[in-house]
């Protein structure tokens, strides 16, 4: 397209009549035309790759274009205005989140120097792309959409103040119709010449109508391709353009570039615990806390605010609503939980099942008489997957409850800062150091109660529920299969070092642990039962009140927090665990050292067990269950 114009503008000059002509189609007065034409050719020939393998390069100098942005910012019309501006025929390079990060174009790992000018992303850390690729090119830019007010939706603020960063707000990339397009390539052409003159000055006219041209004819291919892909499923994808099947805007409206088949995409749930003393049986929210994050261009949301009614507008699968289903849409169900329908395998789409505990612990709990559901269980069906304490495989992700309860707390407590005090050092969490040790269980465990009584031992402890430490007397079986509760001590038979309190002042309005634990400088958390790949909310109680956790369970836990800042109680060799705790009693500094320890050890972990979305480890979990899911992560 450049060379047909520079050819058009050329036979122009040669002709001096043709003066009316140069100046309306492309403003040069006769007089200046040859010395104009000259100077174009000099400029385009300066700033557009020589070849199909070369990098963009301004008077001398090599650049690269990183579109760096949170998902759902209207990024992928941002990302093709770029392409269209400075590479138009290019086809769409993405860079994954993982070590290598790798750089995908049309289905192919690339590199980063081999001549694309434009690299899309959700990685946020722009100061670490920045030091990873700067030995590659003389300048990197970076563009970046916003949206809202929310922090999922934006990056750091003071990195849109670096100068070789223009960040650009989701209003300005929306269009409804051809003007409305060509309104939005000057206004982001406008605010790239305000940004970066500095770089390009003279060498480079970003308002020049032939790139202008060139930016809003990629934006209408864009769109071309959108809406002959509208009835497609959502995992169908262009390599061109980055977009796919059902694509639209993210507040459901139309928009050029981003219409979207009613058909596509929407999320029923399943399964609920039957029993348990419930007044009448409801389906679990609680996995949909995590869908709306996992998939959040699919139809249905659930939203809490502490003292308001559920808002939830995700629909529960019923033999009747099973109709409505259609191949494009989730379901997410609660693992083994009791669902309305007769079979899953009637559900047309792909299914999610959540695991959120070790479920042969809860026969009462659980539709599992035979003791078939264990963490190498797989729900029947192709397009069906899990997450929970089940090892890895091609349709399962290792992933323990206290992450999924973790998150489900960050989105249902939003007031409290609860991700931040697990995951930033400088915002956790400290007890008062007012009591030794709290206790809180009602369920007999006998080497639970054995624990408790040791380390009775040590200091006073105070006991929240039915269990003491009384771990002589163990209660009968209960004949519906259900937990046994432990037997209190008579009061005339307690040990004066284990001190029975009332939890029902301190515990918060949703019955959570975390408040009542604040006042101790330790917290007994030990699991139910030592369980591969779960670890339960337990020990997160513990930390969110700023307590020291002693801590038995499976030793995935190493894994997922940092062993330097709580004490595991091995069964094994219980005097290890005592002395230990013994030790931090009489030495307050060694205490101090590991009550300041980060919960998490490293960034790996939070990219392998708490990044749900792109805020945390630039959402790298989220990209791994949607990859296992053959869900495409970049959307726009």
């Amino acid at each position: 397209v450049a060379l047909n114009r520079l050819v058009d503008m050329e036979s122009l000059r040669a002709d001096g009549k043709q003066a009316t002509i140069l100046e309306e189609k492309f403003g040069i007065r006769a007089a200046g035309a040859a010395a104009a034409a000259d100077n174009a050719v000099n400029k385009m020939s300066d700033s557009l790759p020589t070849s199909d393998k070369a990098p963009l390069v301004i008077n001398g100098k090599t650049y690269h274009i990183f579109q760096a942005s949170p998902p759902h910012t209207a990024s992928t019309v941002l990302n093709n205005f770029l392409i269209g501006m400075f590479e138009p025929g290019a086809e769409y390079s993405f860079m994954v989140y993982n070590k290598e990060r790798t750089i995908r174009r049309h289905d192919k790992d690339v590199a980063i120097d081999d001549g694309h000018i434009v690299t899309k992303t959700h990685i946020l850390d722009l100061m670490g792309l920045y030091k990873q690729y700067r030995n590659k090119f003389d300048e990197i830019l970076f563009v970046v959409a916003n949206r809202g007010v929310n922090p999922e939706t934006r990056i750091d603020a003071s990195l849109c103040q670096y100068n070789n960063v223009l960040c650009v707000e989701y209003e300005e990339l929306l269009y409804s119709d051809e003007h409305g397009r060509e309104m939005v390539v000057r206004g982001l052409a406008a605010k790239l010449k305000d940004r970066f003159n500095f770089l390009f000055g003279d060498h480079l006219d970003l308002m020049d109508s032939f790139r202008l041209n060139n930016a809003v004819t990629r934006l209408q291919q864009m769109d071309q391709a959108t809406k002959s892909m509208a009835d497609q499923p959502f995992t169908v994808s262009d390599t061109m353009f980055g977009v796919h099947g059902g694509h639209r805007n993210r507040d459901g409206s139309e928009m050029l570039g981003s219409s979207r088949s009613d058909e596509s995409g929407k999320l029923f749930y399943c399964g609920g615990a039957p029993g348990l003393n419930r007044k009448e049986f409801k389906y679990s929210t609680f996995g949909l806390f995590l869908a709306n994050t996992l998939f959040p261009e699919f139809e249905g949301k659930v939203e809490y605010q502490p003292g308001q009614p559920l808002v939830n507008t995700a629909i529960p699968l019923t033999e009747d609503t099973l109709n409505q289903a259609t191949s494009n849409d989730i379901l997410i169900m609660h693992s083994h939980q009791k669902c309305e329908i007769l079979s899953l395998a009637a559900f047309p789409g792909r299914q999610l099942h959540v695991n959120a505990e070790f479920y042969d612990m809860h026969p009462l709990h659980l539709l599992n008489p035979n003791g078939e559901f264990t963490q190498n269980y797989l729900p029947p069906g192709e397009q069906s997957y899990i997450i929970g304490p089940h090892e890895d495989t091609r349709r399962s992700i290792r992933i323990p409850y206290c992450s999924m309860k973790l998150w489900y707390l960050h989105k249902t407590r939003p007031a409290e800062s609860i991700l931040p005090k697990i995951i930033d050092p400088t915002q956790k969490p400290r007890n008062t150091k007012e009591h030794f040790l709290l206790y809180i269980n009602s369920h007999y465990i006998e080497y639970r109660e054995r624990a408790a009584r040791a380390l009775s031992e040590i200091g006073t402890i105070h006991t929240a529920g039915k269990c003491q430490g009384n771990w002589e007397v163990q209660p009968p079986p209960k004949p519906d299969g259900s937990p046994e509760q432990c037997e209190p001590f008579e009061d005339s038979l307690r040990p004066p070092s284990i001190l029975p309190v009332s939890a029902s002042s301190d515990r918060d309005t949703q019955g959570h642990n975390s408040n009542l634990f604040s006042k101790y400088r330790f917290a007994l958390v030990m699991e139910n039962a030592d369980a591969p790949g779960y670890v339960s909310e337990k020990i997160l109680d513990a930390f969110l009140a700023g307590s020291i956790p002693v801590y038995f369970g499976s030793r995935m836990v190493f894994d997922v927090f940092n062993p330097r800042a709580f004490v595991f109680f091995d069964l094994d060799i219980p005097q290890q665990a005592l002395g230990q705790i013994q030790f931090l009693e009489q030495n307050p500094s060694e205490y101090e050292r590991m009550l300041n320890e980060p919960i998490i050890a490293n960034e790996e972990v939070l990219e392998k067990y708490f990044s749900w979305d792109e805020t945390v480890g630039n959402g790298a979990l989220k990209q791994r269950i949607r990859h296992m899911m053959g869900l495409p992560y970049d959307i726009i």
